[in-house]
């Protein structure tokens, strides 16, 4: 006897059996939906530290089994191969290095950052155009005045222009030896501090000397830049008190009182001998370390001067610098740092690249002329080459 149950057609009555059996499997199945949705949420196990996920990233490289946690760089990165595109550095991670990358940096914390969320496309800041403080001339052409009753106030039309950021790759390869690599909080400690050094390093020198092709483009190669001629018959090498007078009257009253003085190392020499010839009861120009109370650094006219091994040699174009670098503009994404490795079986070595997006420069694109005077002036003054 066949039991096998036929299909019901529109004219088949269901029994009550079936009605039962089929009102149980709702039930059943209502109460598993019910215990699925009462479950807890397992969260997503991430990376413990950097030096883990550098560990997670050689075992894949190297041919096993690569890490569900491990995230592929995106497209521009080469995402076919881990060794050319590597993968994204864990967002707390790439945060962590960007703190770290700022925090080593001299020179990229004073400066005016910028956060995208495109680090791979052009990005393009609002800017007015601007090469007088002249009424009608401040802000691309704003006109401020007070207006007498019964007048007809004139139309102004301010002149904007686009500031373009291109995403500029910078790329950090450090050396591990195979048994550091074995040893995550150690590895961890030194890539964490060689990538953040020598990033911020290379950020600093970009700032200072960038040419804007390839790197961003800096106070030295900015269109923006004032530079004062040498003394008549003044020695080679040297830098006399004329010269830091002539420097502090091209900066904007604007900007001294943010102006940082950016040296050669081999420099500060000659500033010491700025006072040898002040006279009796007279201010000294150079204040070295220590001299005012509750200051650390030094200071010259008041501003603090910071010592550079970026900076060009003594006598050289850009050996001292006077510059209000709020008006540098640095444009980065935000943990935009993807982590690849590279074997060296042959030294027993692996190496770590790191990836950094960056672009920076001056969003001034002239010297001014003051609202009073004749003379131009600049948040970026140096001193010529001699």
């Amino acid at each position: 006897m066949n039991t096998k149950m036929k299909p019901r057609t529109a004219d088949t009555a269901a029994g009550p059996s079936e009605l039962l059996s089929f009102a149980r499997e709702i039930t059943k199945g209502l109460e598993t939906i019910k215990a699925i949705k009462a479950a807890p949420k397992v969260a997503h196990r991430a990376f413990a530290s950097l030096g883990e996920q550098a560990i997670a990233i050689a075992t894949a490289d190297r041919g096993g089994p690569v890490d569900y946690r491990l995230v592929r760089a995106p497209a521009g990165a080469n995402i076919g191969d881990p060794s050319a595109g590597g993968f994204l550095v864990q967002d707390n991670f790439a945060a962590d290095l960007v703190r770290s990358v700022y925090a080593r940096a001299v020179l990229a914390p004073l400066c005016d950052i910028r956060e995208t969320a495109h680090p791979l496309r052009e990005t393009k800041l609002p800017g007015t155009d601007e090469s007088s403080r002249a009424d009608g001339a401040r802000n691309g052409g704003v006109l401020t005045y007070w207006e007498p009753e019964a007048v007809a106030p004139p139309k102004t039309f301010p002149k904007f222009r686009l500031v373009s950021f291109q995403p500029r790759k910078v790329i950090s390869i450090a050396r591990v030896t195979n048994e550091l690599l074995a040893d995550a909080p150690m590895l961890t400690g030194y890539l964490t501090d060689i990538f953040s050094d020598e990033l911020g390093f290379t950020l600093d020198r970009a700032i200072l000397v960038g040419t804007g092709v390839g790197t961003p483009t800096g106070i030295l190669n900015s269109p923006a830049l004032v530079t004062i001629p040498k003394e008549t018959g003044q020695a080679a090498a040297t830098i006399v008190k004329e010269n830091i007078d002539k420097l502090w009257a091209r900066l904007p009253a604007a900007s001294r009182r943010r102006a940082v003085w950016l040296i050669s190392e081999d420099v500060t020499q000659q500033l010491f001998s700025l006072n040898q010839a002040v006279g009796t009861g007279a201010p000294f120009a150079f204040c070295p370390p220590g001299t005012v109370p509750g200051i650390a650094y030094a200071t010259l006219f008041g501003a603090p001067v910071i010592e550079l091994e970026q900076s060009p040699t003594l006598g050289s174009l850009g050996d001292i610098v006077l510059a209000d670098l709020s008006r540098y503009t640095i444009v980065q994404s935000p943990a935009a740092f993807s982590l690849s490795l590279h074997s060296g079986f042959d030294t027993d070595e692996v190496s770590l690249k790191v990836r950094m997006f960056v672009d920076g420069k001056s969003t001034q694109v002239s010297p001014l002329t003051p609202f009073n005077g004749s003379i131009t002036k600049s948040p970026f003054v140096t001193l010529a080459a001699r």
